[in-house]
């Protein structure tokens, strides 16, 4: 699998394009700039199979109409719970306007699918509190290259996602992050803003993940 980063939109946003090695591409959280997905992919000699949203807010999924305007058909891929709010005006994050409208395409993902984009596969992992169905994307380790986690706004570079919108959730958070500090410490996290990072370096120097590692002394060897 080769993953490159774009970075879109006013707040930052990672698309991550996930390409299989007979260049079918997943982009991850398409961000607001389908222009330059599109150019990306070009200069890959990819071809978009799969749209997979970690949640529902629309600074990461801004691009899709332009995004499937140029790819009609392909798959999109959400949990149940963010696609019953996210296309409707309680969406409505300026400078993110008009709220877009769900894709013909669309279709849910639960926790544990295991999603195929050729020789990639990726496993869904919920993780909700920044959003009612925020998810996570992981692929195991693959020869030399270490798991890999799309983990959203779940969990970032010495931060985790807000919980105070609509819908989010501490309780949630904190279950959620617990479950993403026992993945394997090479782990690379890819994060939706911000710089990747590892489990290893977030167990050790994430604020907000000390507090619970120290609940849950088994989970911090």
């Amino acid at each position: 699998m080769k993953v490159a980063r774009l970075v879109t939109g006013a707040f930052q946003e990672n698309c991550y394009l996930a390409i299989a090695s007979d260049g079918s591409a997943a982009a991850v959280d398409p961000g607001a700039d389908a222009t330059s997905v599109l150019a990306a992919l070009r200069d890959a000699g990819a071809t978009l199979r799969a749209v997979l949203l970690t949640h529902g807010h629309l600074d990461h999924l801004s691009a899709l109409p332009a995004l499937l305007a140029a790819a009609p058909g392909t798959p999109v891929r959400m949990a149940a719970a963010d696609a019953a709010w996210c296309f409707t005006r309680a969406n409505s994050i300026p400078p993110y306007e008009p709220v877009l409208e769900p894709p013909a395409s669309l279709a849910p993902v639960s926790d544990g699918d295991e999603l195929a984009v050729g020789d990639l596969r990726l496993r869904v992992l919920a993780t909700p509190g920044h959003s009612p169905g925020g998810v996570c994307y992981f692929a195991e380790a693959d020869g030399a290259r270490p798991p890999v986690l799309f983990s959203g706004d779940t969990l970032f570079r010495a931060s985790i996602g807000r919980t105070d919108f609509p819908g989010s959730s501490w309780e949630d958070m904190e279950a959620s992050l617990r479950r993403l500090a026992a993945l394997p410490p090479e782990t690379r996290v890819l994060p939706g803003h911000g710089d990747p990072t590892t489990i290893a370096a977030e167990r050790e120097l994430n604020p907000f993940l000390a507090p619970l590692l120290e609940e849950d002394p088994e989970r911090n060897p």
